[in-house]
């Protein structure tokens, strides 16, 4: 392959000078320049090391007030389960208390609630907050004074006569009667 150079003389006279050696005051510049990046690289480095360095002495600080205090949170999370189960224990047992109270005061009142000339037959309690009443009468307006003394009642609520049928009983004429209501034990006993 043949090679022709078509540019012009001066031309050529200074492409061929542009590989010259610099001056020493040409270098300066660059050099510093570079330098000086060198030091900020070298301090930033530095002063992530430390950083690095004082995190890793933190931490290894807390893991080990961590290792120090682990059986005393141990001791504290034991106590704080079993005082879980001591209110649930107390809660039972103020259930219990509160329950053992609860038929007597129903039956008391039930028994201020009855007229004369009236007899109970049965009375039974329904899921704990229903009663249902049956018994016996020689009147309706005597069913209808014990609906109004329940209604009246602090205790009970609700109440609805289901039954009330004439039959005999010992050669007398009754009215045999069914009443449901509902219990309030929450309500204080008069």
């Amino acid at each position: 392959m043949i090679r022709i150079n078509l540019l012009p003389r001066e031309e050529k006279a200074r492409r061929q000078g542009s590989g010259a050696p610099l001056k020493a005051g040409e270098l300066v510049i660059p050099v510093a320049l570079l330098a000086a990046v060198a030091l900020v690289i070298a301090g930033t480095v530095t002063s992530q090391r430390m950083s690095v360095a004082s995190l890793a002495r933190q931490i290894a600080d807390v893991e080990a007030q961590s290792r120090a205090l682990a059986p005393q949170i141990e001791r504290v999370n034991r106590l704080a389960q079993e005082r879980a189960e001591l209110d649930l224990r107390l809660g039972v047992i103020s259930k219990l208390e509160q329950g053992r109270t609860q038929s007597v005061r129903l039956m008391d009142e039930l028994a201020k609630c009855v007229p004369d000339h009236l007899w109970l037959v049965s009375a039974g309690e329904n899921g704990g907050n229903s009663l249902t009443v049956e018994g016996v009468t020689f009147s309706n307006l005597v069913v209808s004074d014990f609906m109004a003394n329940l209604e009246r009642s602090p205790l009970f609520a609700n109440v609805e006569l289901e039954v009330a049928e004439r039959g005999d009983l010992s050669e007398h004429r009754v009215v045999k009667f069914k009443i449901s209501c509902q219990v309030t034990p929450n309500e204080p006993a008069n």
